[in-house]
C-alpha cells in the first residue's frame, strides 16, 4: 500500500503511517484475518502495490497504533496487557494479540479496545463476538484458563452529552459486553472461516471465481422511506415499510422519500479495493 500526503502533513506523521505495527508472527492466519471476508484478503494481495491512501484519512488507525504504544506502559498488578497466543487448527497455525485480560479468582475477562461510533456501541456487532469469542478459544486452549467474560472498552469518537436516545453510551468511554460461545461452536466458527479462506486462495488467480462477499461482510443498510414535507428540511419520521410511510404521508399531507440501503463497506471503499471489485463494480454500472 501506497501511503501519499496530499495535504503536506508533517513528515514524522506520514513515518508513523508507513510503520507496520501490526504484526501475526509466525502463524499463517491473525484473528482478524480470519474474520475477514476472503475476497477482500485475496484482492488486497493482489493490489497491494496500487492501493493508495493519504496519511489525512488514516486518523483512527494512527490513534489505534498510538493507544497500543500507551497502553505497553500501563502495567498494573492483575492484569495482562497485549499477549498474543498461538494455535493450530487442522495444520493451520493462527494468533490473535489480546489487549487486556484481568485475572480473577474464577477466570479471566478478556478486554478488548474500540475506537468506535456511538451507533455501533449502540448494535449488536456480530464481528465484535466473533473476534472476542475466538480469544476466549485461544486462552482457554493454549493457556488452559477458564474465560468468565468478554468486554468491549469502547472510546466513542463521536459522543454527544446531548443525545438522550435509549441505549446511547453514557459515557465516550464505554464497556460493552459481549456474549460468550462454547469452545465447539467457536471451532466450529474457525474451521469454516479456514475452509472458505482455502478455497479462496486456490482461486486467487481467477478474480471472477471468488466468492463475493455476503450483504453482512459488504456492512449493508436497510431501505428506508421517509415522510417528509415540502418547506421542511427533516424528516417527520422513518419507517422500514412502504405501506406505513404512505399511511402516515396521506394524514400529514407530505410524501414519502425512499432511501436505498447501500453497501457501506463498498461505497466508502473501507476495502481498499472496491475500484477493482467485479461484484460491486458491476452493481454500479447496472444502477447507472
Amino acid at each position: 500500500m501506497q501511503v501519499t500526503n496530499v495535504h503536506n502533513l508533517p513528515e514524522p506523521l506520514v513515518t508513523l503511517a508507513r510503520r507496520e505495527y501490526y504484526s501475526k508472527g509466525a502463524a499463517q492466519y491473525s484473528v482478524t484475518e480470519i474474520m475477514s471476508p476472503p475476497k477482500i484478503r485475496r484482492m488486497r494481495e493482489k493490489y497491494d502495490d496500487q492501493i493508495v491512501t493519504d496519511v489525512s484519512q488514516m486518523l483512527w488507525s494512527l490513534l489505534g497504533s498510538a493507544l497500543h504504544v500507551v497502553m505497553e506502559r500501563g502495567e498494573t498488578s492483575g492484569w495482562i496487557k497485549e499477549e498474543r497466543l498461538f494455535a493450530e487448527v487442522d495444520g493451520v497455525s493462527i494468533s490473535g494479540a489480546i489487549d487486556l485480560q484481568e485475572e480473577g479468582e474464577g477466570g479471566i475477562t478478556i478486554y478488548d479496545y474500540k475506537f468506535t461510533s456511538a451507533w455501533a456501541v449502540m448494535q449488536e456487532k456480530e464481528e465484535w463476538t466473533q473476534q472476542l469469542n475466538i480469544y476466549k478459544w485461544l486462552v482457554e486452549t493454549v493457556k488452559q484458563r477458564k474465560v468468565v467474560g468478554l468486554k468491549i472498552c469502547a472510546l466513542v469518537r463521536d459522543y454527544s452529552k446531548h443525545d438522550l436516545r435509549e441505549a446511547y453510551p453514557a459515557a465516550p468511554i464505554c464497556i460493552v459486553d459481549v456474549p460468550l460461545w462454547d469452545s465447539v461452536k467457536t471451532e466450529m466458527y474457525i474451521r469454516e472461516r479456514l475452509e472458505m479462506h482455502r478455497e479462496s486462495k486456490m482461486r486467487a488467480d481467477f478474480e471472477e471465481d471468488l466468492q463475493n462477499c455476503s450483504n453482512e461482510e459488504r456492512w449493508m443498510s436497510e431501505t428506508t422511506f421517509a415522510v417528509k414535507r415540502e418547506g421542511r428540511k427533516t424528516a417527520i419520521r422513518v419507517f422500514k415499510t412502504i405501506e406505513e410511510a404512505t399511511e402516515l404521508a396521506e394524514k400529514e399531507k407530505g410524501y414519502v422519500e425512499t432511501r436505498l440501503g447501500e453497501p457501506k463497506r463498498c461505497t466508502g471503499d473501507f476495502c481498499g479495493v472496491s475500484q477493482w471489485c467485479a461484484q460491486y463494480q458491476g452493481e454500479r454500472n447496472a444502477d447507472e
